[in-house]
C-alpha cells in the first residue's frame, strides 16, 4: 500500500498552575538553603490553553484577574476567560491575528495586543461581544507601545517602546490622558509595577538580564547570579520578585523568586518543560504557565487507514527523498522561552531517517543542518544532489543551498531580508527551479516566488521572481509544484479563520479556486499526489481536532484520511 500523505501529530498546550498560598505570607526560611534549592510549594491545576498548530505559532498567553477569581488566556485570535475554581470559559470578541499578549486593566476589563491596520492594542469588557481600540483619540502613539502592564489599583499603565536611541519606559494614566517616558540604558523587557508604584523591568546589559527597580536603575545581582526572563511579577508586599530563569542544562526555564532586600534567589519549580510567566492578583495568589508539547512525524495511506508513527522524538515539516526511502524533517526540543529570549538561536535543526530501518526512529539517522539558529523544512533536488532549506543563520531569514554530500559550503540564495519570513522551498520536477513563499518587500504580503537553480551544479540561473496571483487577495503560506512543472498549487489565508487552496500558472495569472474552508490554523500546509489528481491538506474535523483531508484537484468533497 502506498503512503502518499505526510502529517505531523501535535499535542501542544500551556497549562496554567495556581500557587496554593498568597506569596506575601510565605514564611522566611530560618536557615540558608543550598544554591538553587527548591521549596515545596503546593500547586493547583487551573486550565489548559491549547496551541492551535505548529509552524508560526506562539504559546498561549495568560494572566490572573486583579481580584484573583478568573484567568484570561489566548488561543490564536480568541481570548477565553475561566473562573479559577473551574467552570465553562467565556469567549470574547475574536481578533484579526494571533493574540500574543494580554493583561487585565480591571476585574472586568482586558487589554490585548492584536496588530491590525486599525490599532495594535484593544480593550475588551468581559461579558460583551465587542472590543475597541485602546486610548483611541489620545495623543499617545499607542502603536509604538509594547508589553503594556497595569497597576493592581487600575490607575496607571506601564509600557515599553524602542527608538533608535534604545529602550524607553512609559508611565501612562489609565485613561490615556497623560503620559511620561524616559530612555533607559540597555534592553528593557516586561515592565511590572511594584507595591509602592515603581515600574520595574528586566534589563539586559552586557549580555546579562536581571531585575531593575525602577526600570533603568542598576540591575540587581542576585545570589546565585541568575539571568531573569520575563514576564516579571511582584508579591503583594513587594518583598519578592518572580520570573523565569534557565535551568542547569540551559534547555528549559524554571520559576524563580528573588528577595529584593537580601538579593537571595531561589528556584521554585522542577518541571520537565518550561515553567514561566508569573501573574499575581491583589489577593497574593499567583498563576504561572507550564508548557507541554508532543509532536512527531507519521504517515498514513491516502485511501485511509492506520497511521504509522515514524519518529519517536519531536519533529515536524517532513518531506520525501525523490528516489530513496528517506524522510527529512525539522526536529528539536521546541524550547519556548529560552528560544524567544535568544532569538534567532532556536532549537530547531534538520535531520533525516531511513524508512527501511526500525520505526519509529529514536533519533535522526543523519543531521543535515544544526546551526545556532532556526533550521527547518528542507527539500531534496530531483536528482538527490542538492538540498534547499530555510534558516535564520547569519541573521538571515532566507533559503540556503548545500550539496547533499556536504562537499561545498552552504550558500544563501535568497535575500528577502531579516523579518521577511520565507517558507518551505520546493524543487521543480525538472530540477531547474526552486519554489518558495516569502514576504513581498512592497507591502509585506506573503506571495509565491521562484528562483532558477541548476540541480547539476547548484548554480543560480535566474533571479527571484514573483508568481503573481491575479484576481485573488490572500496571504499565500505554502506552495507545491503541479507534476507537469508548468503550474503550482498553493494554500492561502484569505481572512481570519478563512483559507483557500488555489492553482496558478507558473508564469503568473488568474488564480483558480480548488477549495475554500474554515480553520484557525494559519499555516495548514498541503501536499499534491504524484499524479496530480489529489491534494491533501490539514483542516479541523467535526470534533475540532486537526486532521488530514484529501480531495480531487478537479473539485469535489474532501475525504478525511486520519
Amino acid at each position: 500500500m502506498r503512503y502518499v500523505v505526510l502529517l505531523v501529530v501535535v499535542g501542544a498546550a500551556v497549562v496554567a498552575m495556581l500557587w496554593a498560598r498568597p506569596f506575601d505570607s510565605l514564611p522566611l526560611t530560618p536557615r540558608r538553603p543550598a544554591a538553587g534549592a527548591i521549596e515545596s510549594p503546593r500547586f493547583t491545576y487551573v486550565t489548559t490553553a491549547r496551541q492551535l498548530g505548529i509552524v508560526g505559532y506562539r504559546d498561549p498567553y495568560g494572566a490572573i484577574s486583579p481580584d484573583g477569581t478568573r484567568i484570561a488566556y489566548a488561543e490564536g485570535r480568541f481570548i477565553r476567560v475561566v473562573p479559577i475554581g473551574g467552570g465553562a470559559p467565556i469567549t470574547l470578541a475574536p481578533g484579526e491575528g494571533q493574540i500574543r499578549y494580554l493583561t487585565w486593566s480591571a476585574n472586568d476589563t482586558i487589554v490585548a495586543e492584536d496588530a491590525t491596520p486599525a490599532a495594535r492594542w484593544w480593550i475588551y469588557r468581559v461579558g460583551t461581544d465587542e472590543r475597541a481600540p485602546l486610548w483611541s483619540g489620545r495623543p499617545i502613539d499607542v502603536g509604538s507601545l509594547r508589553q503594556v502592564a497595569w497597576s493592581l489599583d487600575g490607575k496607571s499603565a506601564a509600557a515599553l517602546s524602542t527608538t533608535k536611541e534604545g529602550s524607553e519606559v512609559w508611565r501612562i494614566a489609565a485613561d490615556g490622558g497623560t503620559a511620561e517616558h524616559k530612555r533607559v540604558e540597555g534592553r528593557a523587557s516586561f515592565p511590572a509595577f511594584t507595591s509602592n508604584g515603581d515600574i520595574a523591568c528586566i534589563l539586559d546589559r552586557d549580555g546579562r538580564a536581571r531585575v531593575s527597580i525602577p526600570c533603568g536603575a542598576d540591575p540587581i545581582v542576585s545570589d546565585p547570579d541568575v539571568n531573569a526572563i520575563g514576564p516579571l511579577a511582584f508579591s503583594r508586599d513587594g518583598a519578592e520578585a518572580y520570573f523565569a530563569s534557565p535551568n542547569a542544562s540551559k534547555d528549559m526555564v524554571e520559576l524563580w523568586t528573588l528577595n529584593i532586600s537580601t538579593r537571595r534567589a531561589r528556584r521554585l519549580t522542577a518541571f520537565a518543560r518550561d515553567a514561566y510567566a508569573p501573574s499575581i492578583a491583589a489577593t497574593g495568589a499567583m498563576i504561572f504557565k507550564v508548557q507541554t508539547y508532543r509532536t512527531f512525524v507519521a504517515d498514513a495511506p491516502a485511501a485511509g487507514g492506520a497511521t504509522r508513527q515514524v519518529t519517536a522524538f519531536q519533529a515536524e515539516t517532513p518531506s520525501w527523498h525523490p528516489t530513496e526511502p528517506r524522510l527529512s524533517f525539522t526536529y528539536g526540543t521546541w524550547r519556548r522561552v529560552v528560544d524567544d529570549a535568544k532569538y534567532p538561536d532556536i532549537a530547531q535543526d534538520i535531520g533525516t531517517i531511513d524508512l527501511g530501518a526500525r520505526l519509529p526512529a529514536a533519533a535522526p539517522s543523519a543531521v543535515i543542518a544544526r546551526s545556532d539558529s532556526e533550521d527547518q523544512a528542507m527539500s531534496w533536488s530531483p536528482n538527490g544532489k542538492w538540498i534547499a532549506f530555510h534558516t535564520h543563520r547569519e541573521m538571515s531569514d532566507d533559503v540556503w543551498l548545500r550539496p547533499a554530500d556536504g562537499s561545498q559550503p552552504d550558500k544563501r540564495i535568497t535575500f528577502l531580508g531579516r523579518g521577511a519570513e520565507v517558507g518551505w522551498p520546493r524543487w521543480s520536477p525538472d530540477g531547474n527551479t526552486v519554489l518558495l513563499d516569502g514576504a513581498r518587500k512592497a507591502d509585506g504580503r506573503s506571495v509565491i516566488y521562484t528562483i532558477g537553480v541548476d540541480q547539476a551544479n547548484g548554480e543560480l540561473t535566474s533571479e527571484l521572481r514573483e508568481v503573481k496571483a491575479e484576481g485573488f487577495d490572500g496571504d499565500i503560506t505554502h506552495a507545491e509544484w503541479l507534476p507537469n512543472g508548468t503550474g503550482v498549487i498553493a494554500i492561502a489565508k484569505e481572512a481570519p479563520g478563512r483559507h483557500a487552496i488555489i492553482t496558478l500558472p507558473l508564469a503568473g495569472g488568474r488564480a483558480s479556486i480548488v477549495h475554500r474552508f474554515a480553520t484557525e490554523h494559519d499555516f495548514p500546509g498541503l501536499g499534491i499526489a504524484p499524479d496530480g489528481k489529489q491534494v491533501a491538506f490539514t483542516a479541523p474535523a467535526t470534533d475540532g481536532y486537526f486532521q488530514i483531508f484529501r480531495m480531487p484537484l478537479a473539485g469535489g468533497e474532501p475525504v478525511q484520511v486520519t
